[in-house]
């Protein structure tokens, strides 16, 4: 009866630490692909800061990334490894936001993608970042109009977008 009741104890702790474990690793690897996939639709990425970010090749729809996005440039991650910060200021970024699942970053509190060249509107998606605190899109190509669900987002405090179309 112990040795059941050991056996027992042991198959739960193993599955307890598996499936803690793999959505961590799932969530990395979802915001990677969400980022690499967004960085393959740029225009010249060779040129730009992302240049180090292991692109996936063109056509790729997924990918299990090698490096976590957290040691990437312009990118820093929370306690929990998911990516709280996109700062890729004068990156030499030219293309849009639209293939930028924002969906599979949820944790993004600050972006500044100030003084490139991104093109096209502000995407509804982003609206889905309910911990956004600060969204600097200054000094870009964007045109349009500004989604009006970004006022739905309550922890938005700093919104640059200034020096666009």
């Amino acid at each position: 009866m112990a040795r059941e009741n050991l056996a027992l104890h042991i198959s739960f702790v193993l599955f307890m630490l598996l499936h803690c474990s793999l959505p961590v690793a799932s969530d990395s690897t979802e915001e990677a692909n969400a980022l690499l996939k967004w960085a393959a639709t740029l225009h010249n990425p060779k040129d730009s800061n992302i240049s180090s970010w292991p692109l996936l090749p063109q056509n790729a729809t997924n990918s299990i990334p090698r490096t976590s996005p957290c040691n990437w440039v312009g990118l820093s991650c929370n306690i929990n490894g998911r990516v709280e910060r996109l700062n890729l200021t004068d990156a030499g970024l030219n293309g849009t936001l639209h293939e930028l699942y924002f969906s599979a970053l949820l944790d993004l509190a600050y972006i500044d993608l100030s003084m490139n060249m991104l093109s096209g509107n502000i995407p509804l998606g982003i609206t889905k970042l309910s911990k956004l605190i600060y969204l600097d899109l200054a000094n870009n190509l964007l045109s349009g109009t500004v989604p009006p669900e970004i006022g739905l987002l309550t922890n938005l405090d700093t919104l640059h977008l200034s020096a666009n179309h």
